[in-house]
């Protein structure tokens, strides 16, 4: 199915996906922020479709989602600590965000309340805001 438009229902709200390209790094080489690694989602999209029970967000916002909501812990097996001679165990944590493929593009289908805020007022620069 090729999905052309979508309007979501009641606190449904519809976003690009856009990742990161790249790592944000000094001039020297340090890697500022471990938070934004190259092909992670970014924290700030903007708005695609809203549906009819989301009060003052609208299409073409540029807002900050908060994906904690969608974050899973998975037990990792670990090494033995030489140490103690015990088993250490790992957790890690992956994403499942919801998506939708329209026009052929990734889109994020979140709700209103995984929203931080909307950006009034931005400017982009390169690692920025809108990577």
């Amino acid at each position: 199915m090729n999905i052309k438009k979508i309007r979501p229902l009641f606190t449904g709200v519809v976003t690009t996906a856009r990742r990161y390209v790249g790592e944000i790094k000094t001039g020297g080489g340090l890697i500022l922020d471990t938070t934004r690694m190259e092909g992670d989602l970014n924290y700030y999209q903007t708005v695609i479709a809203v549906g009819d029970m989301c009060k003052d967000i609208k299409e073409g916002d540029v807002v900050k989602l908060n994906f904690k909501r969608y974050a899973k812990a998975k037990h990792v097996p670990g090494a033995i600590d030489d140490a103690t001679n015990t088993q250490m165990d790992k957790y890690s944590m992956t994403y499942e965000i919801p998506m939708v493929m329209i026009n052929g593009q990734e889109c994020l289908f979140m709700q209103n309340n995984d929203i931080e805020y909307i950006v009034e007022e931005y400017e982009t620069d390169e690692g920025g805001l809108l990577q």
